[in-house]
């Protein structure tokens, strides 16, 4: 993702996830939590732990400190409409750097 406006967007979208676990998890109707989620999270928060832009090593740092805490499954997910770009920059860069750091660990798909 590269500027700002792209990273509110794909925010907006994602803006329940800091308090998925804590304040909507009972919650079923979906447009209550998109409600609240509107009026209780700002955008900073959701956007503060995400790995953003185009430095592999970024994205490196946050899944490798993911595996050496004992993660045994991660799933990749990318705001930005260009999933294609997404799979590709991760396929060339990003999964071959987080092998060379934390060897076997890595988890297979």
């Amino acid at each position: 993702m590269g500027d700002r406006k792209e990273l509110d967007e794909a925010a907006k979208l994602w803006r329940f996830g800091p308090e998925a676990w804590k304040s909507y998890f009972n919650v079923r109707d979906p447009k209550t939590i998109q409600q609240r989620a509107d009026a209780e999270v700002p955008l900073e928060k959701v956007i503060e732990g995400w790995p953003v832009g185009t430095d592999p090593e970024v994205h490196v740092k946050v899944l490798s400190d993911l595996v050496n805490s004992g993660a045994t499954g991660v799933h990749i997910h990318s705001g930005q409409q260009d999933q294609r770009k997404v799979i590709d920059f991760y396929g060339k860069e990003v999964l071959p750097s987080l092998q060379a750091h934390v060897g076997n660990r890595v988890l297979h798909p």
